[in-house]
């Protein structure tokens, strides 16, 4: 067998595991069209289709949302349970609303009651058929969360921002004080100066406020609705295993980080020879074991499979025999914590002069310079060397799995 002078493949990682930006915890799933009146651009359009995917809104039977419709305060009770997950609750406690008893969401109106999130008038009457104002909509969103105190000073403080701020109740001064310092309020193109307390909400108005108290729940529940929430997941802890050992980890936060020139062996999949590969041939090559840090906590399971093709071939001469391939991946599957690689191997009696192009992560450009090789070639399930171009950064803590 002729001797293997240089069997070196170098990885570049791009773009491994991104860090989430700080933002709501959704995917919109519902598309552009799905209200005819509601297009992409309106301003409750991302509210609005959140709160569809979620069930906790509907659109009419002609399929339009009318995000200018108003809302009665039994529809507002409703929706709100349904985003806090109580729909389907049940409590003993009876209140006795008197224009209740016979009404479509009695049952709604108790338990959203029991909840501490509405509340009736004097005289024992809900009014379930009145339109939702602003200010009572926002009543209804703080009683789900637990603001910070404060004063009538403070909540003027906050609301003086608008020039309509006298029209607030004394009752509610605080609690739109209070939800201007959450960021609760919405107030739609061209309001912006006006608080509009006492206007009935309209049902684009309530997805944004109910978006954001979904938002502002996740930190601050109310004590009630803190006891109905599922308990915060435990860190997972960090998979470890036997492996490979990678002497040169170390960590960043809940990441490891594999240094830029980490050497991680890999077996390819069939025999690759310079001699007579053709340019476009696919190979595969996998983890052969599990990759681990000194303390053996798991950064690259073992069975990665890195799909890729010959990029490109020169023949080696009869005599000179300088013969060299290069090659690059297309694809990496098996393992969810690593998206695309790009891998370029190039044998010979000289490995390639590799330039990383940094700012292209879709290809890393090579400059190859490779003279007088042998007949160069890969055995099936032949181990071969991968020399990291880039590090990457493995998030192995606080996760469920590798």
């Amino acid at each position: 067998m002729k001797k293997l002078l240089s069997n070196i493949i170098t990885l570049a990682f791009f773009s491994v595991l991104l860090i989430s930006p700080a933002k709501a915890d959704y995917t919109l799933e519902q598309g552009p069209d799905s209200y005819p009146d509601l297009p992409q651009n309106h301003w409750a359009y991302e509210a609005v289709t959140f709160l569809t995917d979620k069930k906790i809104v509907v659109g009419y039977p002609d399929g339009l949302y009318r995000p200018d419709q108003k809302v009665t305060r039994a529809e507002f009770a409703t929706m709100t349970l349904k985003a806090l997950g109580l729909y389907e609750k049940d409590t003993d406690q009876i209140f006795d609303y008197v224009d209740i008893k016979d009404h479509w969401a009695n049952r709604n109106i108790q338990v959203a009651s029991y909840y501490g999130l509405v509340k009736g008038y004097p005289g024992g009457y809900f009014y379930p058929n009145n339109d939702v104002t602003r200010m009572e909509a926002l009543a209804v969103v703080l009683s789900a969360l637990s603001p910070e105190n404060i004063d009538s000073e403070q909540a003027k403080h906050f609301v003086s921002i608008y020039k309509d701020y006298s029209d607030i109740p004394n009752w509610a001064l605080i609690k739109a004080g209070q939800a201007q310092m959450l960021g609760l309020v919405y107030n739609t193109p061209g309001h912006e100066t006006t608080l509009e307390p006492m206007r009935p909400a309209t049902r684009g108005e309530l997805a944004r406020f109910i978006f954001n108290m979904m938002e502002a729940v996740k930190t601050i529940p109310s004590e009630k609705i803190k006891e109905e929430l599922p308990p915060p997941p435990k860190p997972a802890e960090p998979k470890k295993a036997d492996g490979y050992i990678l002497d040169n980890v170390y960590y960043d936060e809940e990441y490891a980080v594999i240094p830029e020139g980490t050497v991680i062996p890999m077996v390819v999949d069939k025999c690759l020879n310079a001699k007579n590969v053709k340019e476009g041939e696919t190979f595969t090559a996998r983890t052969p074991f599990n990759f681990v840090t000194r303390e053996k906590y798991v950064v690259i399971p073992v069975g990665v499979k890195v799909e890729g093709k010959v990029h490109k071939v020169t023949r080696p001469l009869r005599f000179v025999k300088n013969g060299y391939m290069a090659l690059t991946t297309t694809n990496v599957t098996d393992s969810k914590d690593f998206p695309e690689l790009n891998i370029v191997a190039t044998l010979g009696e000289r490995k390639a002069d590799m330039r990383i192009i940094r700012n292209d992560p879709y290809l890393t450009r090579t400059r190859y310079n490779v003279i007088r090789g042998q007949n160069m070639y890969i055995h099936k399930g032949q181990r071969v060397e991968f020399v990291l171009l880039e590090p990457v950064r493995v998030k192995i803590f606080n996760r469920e799995e590798i």
